[in-house]
């Protein structure tokens, strides 16, 4: 039993293009817990249609041509979300992950996510916190592939080697902040023009909807979408919680110098344009 609390939960990682958090994933890695075991694994190479470096490539050791016939994001962000369901991940310096897969898969994230490097901290004293160094501090007989199942299955290793099944505080469960950038949402269907190029911002959050869920729509109807209300904006959308006020201030003083706003909740977005909602 890895924790005390917690039985049911994900191991994750991943595999990119680049050191960045805007690089593109090329692998993602998993295991699933169920009752505090581990329950079944799940990986996938994903054709970020790019050239890797020769440098990425020796650091994970996957090549262009792997991923030549893998699927895209687009259809691997599906396979991954059904894996991961609404589970709590687990990865290791998991700001790296958790931020990259929040900007490249299609929906961004919405599950809570514990970073394992924070948990050895807590229960071990060394110089480093790598997880190769930590497998070498144990003992472990497994060498780090930088392959994303095999570091998954190296993290799982290692935190099997503390003493005592670890105390999840409710601190260091993290939720998933932002998303990503509207520049990265394309049109995925075509559900209809009723939107017609309409620039859209959305502020605050909406029920059991991610940010790029909602973007998603939008894009999906015809319309526009962008973080700012900008002059072309026509209809700033309003969620019900952690509302943006400098964007509701923007929107109303360019409401009352006379250009075509509006302030509108999402359920009157929605209902206004009869959009088919995604969900």
């Amino acid at each position: 039993m890895l924790f005390n609390q917690l039985k049911d939960f994900t191991i994750i990682d991943t595999e990119t293009t680049g050191l960045g958090n805007y690089s593109k994933l090329v692998e993602f890695g998993a295991m699933q817990f169920r009752n505090g075991k581990p329950y079944k694994t799940f990986n996938v190479l994903i054709n970020p249609k790019m050239k890797m470096s020769d440098e990425v490539i020796k650091i994970h050791h996957i090549t262009n041509e792997m991923v030549e016939s893998a699927p895209p994001i687009e259809e691997a962000s599906k396979e991954i979300y059904n894996f991961i369901s609404n589970d709590i991940l687990v990865a290791h310096n998991a700001a790296f992950d958790i931020d990259v897969l929040n900007r490249r898969l299609i929906y961004g994230l919405k599950n809570s996510y514990i970073d394992s490097l924070l948990i050895f901290k807590n229960a071990l004293n060394l110089k480093y916190y790598k997880l190769d160094y930590i497998r070498k501090h144990f003992d472990i007989n497994l060498k780090q592939s930088h392959r994303a199942l095999d570091d998954v299955e190296m993290l799982y290793a290692c935190l099997s080697k503390l003493k005592n099944p670890y105390n999840i505080k409710i601190e260091n469960i993290s939720k998933v902040r932002g998303s990503c950038r509207a520049s990265q949402i394309v049109k995925t269907k075509n559900l209809g023009n009723e939107l017609n190029n309409c620039h859209c911002v959305v502020t605050g959050d909406i029920p059991n909807m991610a940010r790029n869920e909602v973007w998603q729509l939008i894009v999906n109807h015809g319309g526009l979408v962008g973080s700012s209300v900008i002059k072309k904006t026509r209809y700033l959308i309003l969620g019900e919680e952690n509302l943006g006020y400098s964007k509701i201030k923007k929107a109303k003083l360019k409401k009352a110098n006379g250009d075509l706003i509006d302030l509108i909740s999402f359920n009157e977005f929605v209902s206004l344009f009869e959009l088919n909602n995604l969900k």
